[in-house]
């Protein structure tokens, strides 16, 4: 449980800073999708941060769970961090396409990439 929650944490950390670091971000699409429903009317621009932010890392952390029975396949000719790199790009761009988007900086996602593959592999071998 400690396990799950300090990726879903970790995550959502990373994202947001991937998020709140792009200087070109355009999220007013999806604010105007959800300001269409009378909940989320009121949802500002760090609100969306945080809810797509939580999004990606809840989608990324179902898709772990989900290919969980394919992990010792795959490891057999690949390495653990590929794994999770792909498929923290897999949650990561299905989310920005499902919720267009757009703007954000290149660099910030492929450090974030990077070190949210580095997180979930240190969580895995730190909490057996």
């Amino acid at each position: 449980m400690i396990k799950v929650l300090i990726r879903f944490l970790g995550l959502t950390f990373l994202n947001i800073i991937v998020l709140s670091s792009s200087e070109y971000i355009d999220i007013l699409q999806l604010i105007n999708d959800f300001s269409s429903l009378p909940v989320m009317r009121t949802f500002t621009l760090n609100t969306t941060f945080i809810f797509i932010s939580i999004s990606i890392s809840f989608f990324s952390l179902l898709l772990i769970e989900f290919f969980k029975p394919f992990i010792e396949v795959y490891l057999m000719f690949y390495l653990r961090i590929t794994f999770y790199f792909f498929i923290n790009l897999v949650s990561l761009s299905t989310i920005y396409i499902a919720f267009r988007i757009y703007g954000y900086s290149r660099l910030y996602l492929l450090i974030y990439l990077f070190t949210s593959s580095a997180l979930l592999l240190i969580t895995d071998k730190k909490f057996k």
